[in-house]
């Protein structure tokens, strides 16, 4: 069945408005486990809307936090399988789980702007540079995490995303961007673009 312009327009309208899909406090142990059946309208008042062309919801944002997750494998499996339009996913939320690891399948949406990982289990401060290349990224949360305990956290995640402005709900301030980085952020950078000595 072909839509037609106005649909598409009102589709397109209802993406960039639309609720999140809510999977938040479902005991999930494992993304590929998620279903398109299933989010709650509890929250947030409703579940989104779905597109005509796949029935998938219309939205830019997923909620995943408060299960039981150890990591986000099949991450890019889930958003295709719930969104109507994948390559718009712009927030998802992973907080209070048991995220040790950040995967590469994030990387595959690169219009996201807010990812949300505070209250889960990273202990190694180089898992935030994995981020690194989603350049419209604006707002992360890691606090909660061990990493944070590091002295040098902020400025890892400063140094490793500079494309971000808010973190852990606060803004990165001018002083902060100006301030020396930390010689082993620097080094893993000058390595990954090819730069090293």
């Amino acid at each position: 069945m072909k839509m037609s312009s106005f649909g598409k327009i009102n589709e397109d309208r209802e993406i960039d408005v639309g609720k999140p899909v809510d999977f938040s406090f479902k005991q999930i142990t494992n993304l590929a486990t998620v279903g398109v059946e299933g989010p709650r309208a509890t929250r947030i008042g409703r579940i989104p809307e779905r597109g005509t062309e796949h029935r998938k919801y219309l939205t830019r944002s997923i909620w995943l936090n408060n299960n039981k997750l150890t990591n986000i494998q099949h991450v890019d499996t889930l958003v295709h399988a719930v969104l109507e339009q994948p390559e718009k996913l712009g927030w998802i939320d992973f907080s209070f789980n048991y995220i040790t690891h950040l995967d590469d399948g994030l990387l595959k949406f690169p219009n996201l702007k807010i990812v949300y990982f505070h209250g889960n289990l990273i202990k190694d401060l180089d898992e935030i540079f994995k981020l690194r290349s989603l350049s419209r990224l604006r707002s992360v949360t890691f606090h909660g995490n061990p990493i944070s305990e590091d002295l040098r956290y902020r400025m890892f995640v400063i140094t490793y995303l500079p494309q971000v402005v808010n973190l852990d709900f606060s803004p990165v301030t001018n002083a902060e961007k100006c301030q020396p980085k930390p010689p082993e952020a620097v080094k893993k950078i000058l390595v990954a673009e090819g730069r090293s000595d």
